[in-house]
């Protein structure tokens, strides 16, 4: 199918095709609402809606769910028709259905895309529709490095099997039932494996996309000042800024190569809007010229890294910050134990706290095992003056 010509879809029109966008969910892993995330000048929800409108495709479907109200007037501003899912805390599929009952007889068959999955490119678009024109196929799915990926084109036809499905496994498993009517069309375009779950993987598509800038150390400075966070917080991402900066030497001479300048840039930044409630989420929304940044300042209170995940800089920054007592380094069991004391007759603030501290030992037990000796000698050794407890 790469022999497929790149006629747009405007020029070409055949059948009525539709774009349902699924952006309903609660974005849980991520721990920021997916959709509105920064991605260059846009935000997430407006660069997939943009997606189909280069390519041609003009009636497009947003799905809504949590937080629609935030989407709604995106949807309006660019012409598109929400739908929205009452029933979206039951999981992804309930946006499929309420994306597909919204198909009126005169759509032939949709595209069907996750918002978080937006980098999907006008050409592999209009490959679709011109493997969808010739057919048989009644499913057709983009295919880059041997892998399906999103988003496949589906005919009307499966509307109603689609509407009365009630197996597990949602539409995948549906779909895999009519595997003799699908159709695969090779792609170059990595986009349509770029989905984004967690923040690492919101990272590899600000890479992918070419948009992660990083402030420079006065633009780091302005922005504390404009936004009047206290010399007193300054003082103390500056010394977290340090200890993340020592801490990525000492990990890219045992081999883990980190971003030292993202590592300096968010720590500077972490606390940039401390006063304020919420504060990592709203120093993210402070920080969104700098996408990198912003998903390292919004994870540094509560960050969600696995043990079978690689250590990136939102990791070092979370630890740093949690090595960090006002202005001076000192062990993570000192760090904590105020808090712990301070909300020993609050059960539900005690157990953030303990979980925010088992997240920071694991880290730090993460990082001792690649640099093969302890964290504190090394920091001990290396800046004695600033280390305290």
């Amino acid at each position: 199918m790469n022999g497929i010509g790149a006629t747009t879809y405007s020029e070409s029109q055949k059948f009525h095709i539709a774009a349902v966008i699924l952006a309903a969910g609660f974005s849980s892993r991520m721990k920021s609402f997916k959709p509105l995330l920064p991605l260059g000048s846009a935000s997430v929800i407006e660069t997939a809606i943009q997606s189909f409108q280069k390519a041609g495709f003009m009636d497009i479907r947003v799905v809504l769910g949590h937080k629609a109200g935030e989407l709604l007037p995106i949807c309006d501003s660019l012409g598109v028709q929400p739908i929205l899912n009452e029933e979206y805390a039951e999981g992804m599929f309930s946006s499929v259905k309420a994306g597909v009952k919204s198909l009126g007889r005169e759509v032939d068959g949709f595209f069907l895309l996750p918002a978080d999955n937006p980098l999907i490119q006008a050409d592999t678009l209009q490959r679709l529709y011109e493997g969808f024109n010739l057919g048989p196929g009644g499913i057709v799915y983009p295919v880059c490095q041997g892998k399906r990926g999103h988003p496949p084109l589906i005919s009307r036809s499966y509307r109603n099997s689609i509407l009365s499905w009630r197996g597990e496994g949602g539409l995948r498993a549906l779909l895999e039932h009519y595997q003799s009517d699908a159709l695969e069309v090779g792609t170059e375009d990595q986009g349509v494996l770029l989905d984004m779950d967690t923040p690492e993987d919101y990272r590899t598509l600000l890479k992918h996309y070419g948009c992660a800038p990083t402030p420079t150390e006065f633009e780091c400075y302005e922005l504390l000042q404009g936004n009047n966070t206290p010399d007193q917080v300054i003082k103390h991402c500056e010394t977290v800024a340090r200890l993340s900066v020592f801490l990525g030497e000492q990990l890219g001479e045992a081999g883990l190569h980190l971003n030292r300048e993202l590592l300096r840039t968010s720590a500077l930044l972490h606390d940039i809007a401390r006063l304020k409630p919420n504060h990592p989420q709203e120093g993210a929304k402070l920080t969104a010229a700098y996408p990198e940044v912003s998903a390292i300042i919004a994870a540094h209170m509560d960050c969600p890294w696995e043990p079978s995940q690689p250590l990136t800089e939102q990791e070092i920054v979370y630890l740093a910050d949690k090595l960090v007592a006002k202005e001076r380094i000192v062990s993570l069991q000192e760090r904590f134990k105020g808090s712990v004391e301070r909300h020993e007759n609050e059960p539900e603030v005690l157990e953030h706290v303990y979980r925010r501290l088992g997240q920071a030992y694991r880290i730090h037990s993460r990082v001792e095992e690649i640099l093969g000796e302890s964290v504190q000698t090394l920091i001990n050794s290396n800046l004695g003056s600033d280390v305290h407890g």
